[in-house]
């Protein structure tokens, strides 16, 4: 009895060692099957729709146009099968349209850096297009009064802290505005995709999450919208990718952060360091 007891004791072990094994590499760990580059860009076509808005000359000048296509040139060594860019889904008809016109010469690019860079690089790159993977709507929020921060800050008198976050935000757009002003096309990208960058504006969302109370989370709850929207396109971008390919997401820079994280949490991407593909000289992998 004693010896049958033993051999059971045993058996009971090789399981749970077994177990153990399964739970610390489980079978549905997946590899990455794919190369990821996030381009974050201010809005070449000024549509000052955010908070605070860099204020951009013609990019359509002899100099600027200059600066686009060397920037162009750098972001073109990573060699991508598909460019992602910010244009809505159900737009991609009239994309296709538009790149088609804009690639065999009959259609001149407009200011908007869709068209700058993504058109650009697609033609260059001798790709069919562009893909649309933006998504900018409610959702599941059927009240916009519940994700209306600016008026929840007047609810509870908010207002001297909102000061204080407005001009820490207007600090970090100072300086975008410094560099685009004295510097180069290239200059503010390497500054809008820099790890200090994405960290200031990291902590711009979070404490518009501050604002409103527990009872009223009206920030936490524009926060959740915000997350929604980037998980959607970030979906949409995963929807669009086949092993192998070499992704390049052109995006409004306040996309990274989440993007990224994205890219990197979901274990289907090798997220590249955008900084490296802005800078002349650097390596190609």
């Amino acid at each position: 009895m004693r010896a049958v007891n033993g051999r059971f004791a045993l058996a009971l072990v090789a399981t749970v060692l077994v177990a153990s094994v399964a739970i610390a590499a489980p079978a549905t760990d997946t590899q990455p099957d794919a190369d990821f580059l996030f381009v974050g860009s201010f809005h070449m076509n000024n549509p000052g729709r955010d908070v605070h808005n860099t204020r951009a000359d013609d990019v359509l000048s002899a100099k600027r146009q200059r600066e686009i296509a060397d920037v162009a040139r750098l972001i073109a060594r990573f060699k991508p099968t598909k460019i992602m860019v910010e244009a809505d889904v159900a737009s991609q008809a009239k994309l296709d349209q538009a790149f088609a016109a804009s690639c065999h010469g009959k259609r001149p690019l407009t200011r908007n850096e869709t068209e700058q860079l993504g058109f650009r690089i697609a033609c260059d790159e001798k790709l069919n297009g562009v893909v649309a993977v933006d998504w900018n709507d409610m959702g599941p929020i059927k009240d916009e009064a519940s994700v209306d921060w600016p008026k929840a800050i007047e609810r509870h008198g908010q207002q001297a802290q909102r000061a204080k976050d407005d001009a820490i935000g207007k600090a970090v757009n100072d300086e975008d505005q410094r560099v685009l002003d004295t510097g180069t096309i290239g200059d503010m990208l390497v500054r809008l995709n820099s790890p200090e960058w994405l960290r200031a504006n990291a902590q711009a969302y979070f404490r518009i999450g501050l604002y409103g109370t527990a009872d009223d989370p009206i920030g936490a709850n524009w926060d959740m919208l915000w997350y929604g929207r980037n998980l959607t396109i970030f979906n949409n971008i995963v929807r669009r990718t086949e092993p192998g390919d070499r992704v390049l997401v052109l995006y409004g820079a306040g996309h990274g952060n989440w993007l990224r994280q994205l890219a990197t949490d979901s274990g289907k991407y090798r997220v590249q360091d955008t900084q490296r593909w802005l800078q002349e000289g650097a390596p190609t992998e």
